[in-house]
This record gives structure tokens, sequence and C-alpha cells, in this order.
């Protein structure tokens, strides 16, 4: 799936109101409200700090938004469903408002805050981040070197070994690649090693 790589601000006045539009990374909840708690640190005179996030992938989704006190569904709504567009995961944009003393009406709340969203998110730089699963497998000493090779050839992360009577490896799978791996585990092995999925 698509993160964020980095951060991305878009800034623009409209009616003498200042919006200005960040996305970034935010990987929970708890992450959402450290970076919102921030921003109203940075920003203790904006009318409102609209914000809305999408963590976790398809399967496993958290979405939230906040209006900050501006009239239902003119904000952190359009924010959201800018966000939800692009794909992007585990982000979170944040939207300062400053009142330039017009008032903007709910189409132009709803105008304005979407394109505070859609610019900060065209300035975003984004990394795919790989969904994986745990494995672990338990490897004799004459087979270790064979299946560090095959692991490396289908980007296996090995995150650790436990030497003892054999080796424990751990290792983290992309996901949908563990019955290849397996078989490949099996080749190698003439049917002696397998992979455990935690």
């Amino acid at each position: 799936m698509q993160v964020p790589a980095g951060s991305g601000v878009y800034e623009f006045t409209t009616k003498r109101s200042r919006f200005i539009g960040t996305a970034q990374r935010a990987d929970s909840r708890e992450a959402v409200d450290a970076i919102v708690d921030a921003v109203q640190g940075d920003h203790p005179d904006a009318g409102h700090i609209v914000y809305a996030f999408v963590i976790g992938d398809e399967r496993n989704e958290l979405l939230g938004m906040s209006d900050d006190g501006e009239p239902h569904g003119t904000a952190g709504r359009p924010v959201l469903e800018v966000l939800k567009g692009s794909g992007i995961r585990n982000c979170l944009i944040t939207v300062v408002r400053y009142f330039g003393g017009t008032k903007l009406g709910t189409g132009g709340l709803v105008h304005a805050y979407g394109d505070a969203a859609k610019g900060c998110i065209a300035d975003l730089s984004v990394a795919v981040q790989r969904d994986r699963v745990g494995g672990v497998i338990q490897c004799p000493y004459e087979l270790h070197e064979s299946v560090l090779r095959l692991l490396r050839d289908y980007e296996v992360e090995v995150t650790s070994e436990e030497f003892g009577t054999g080796i424990t490896i751990a290792c983290l799978v992309e996901r949908g690649g563990e019955a290849v791996l397996q078989e490949r585990l099996h080749d190698v092995s003439r049917g002696t090693l397998k992979l455990d999925v935690e």
C-alpha cells in the first residue's frame, strides 16, 4: 500500500481566509491525536483546525475526521474524501484555517477544504509499504546458506536467527507469497523444511 514518505504542504488564501493543508504519516489513532495537538500548539490563533485520516489496509481500516466547529459536513468530510480517493494510507491531513472576516458559505467551505487537501496530497512524496506476515523456518546448519539465498531471491526479510541444535529463522513474507515460498523451501530441502506463518 502507498504511505507518506515525508510531508506535503499547500497554502492559499480565498476571501481573506488563509488555509494551510498538511499531509503526513500517522500509523495509529494515538499518532493522529499527538500530531493534531502539535498543530494546535503551532497555530493557537487559528479559527479552525480540521483533519481527516486513513489508517491500515482495506481489511483493517480506521477512518476519522473532525469539522472543528465548521458546519457539519463542510470540512472534515471533503478532506476525508480526497484522502480516500488518493489511495494513500497511514496518512493524516490537517487543514488550518485563519478566518478572514468573510463567510464562504457551505459550498465555499467544501471547495476550500477540498482544495487544501488536494494541494497537500499533490505535494506529498509516497512510498510503497508491503503487506507482510511473520514466518518461522526451522533450518539445519547444512541448509542455512541455501535457505538464506532463497529468502534473498524472494525478497523475504530475515528479522532474526537463533542458533542451537538447528537454526530458527524469523522472517517477514509478503502476504500472498507464502505458498510459493513454501514450495521453494520444499524443493531446496527435499521436503524437510516448512514455513510456519505466525
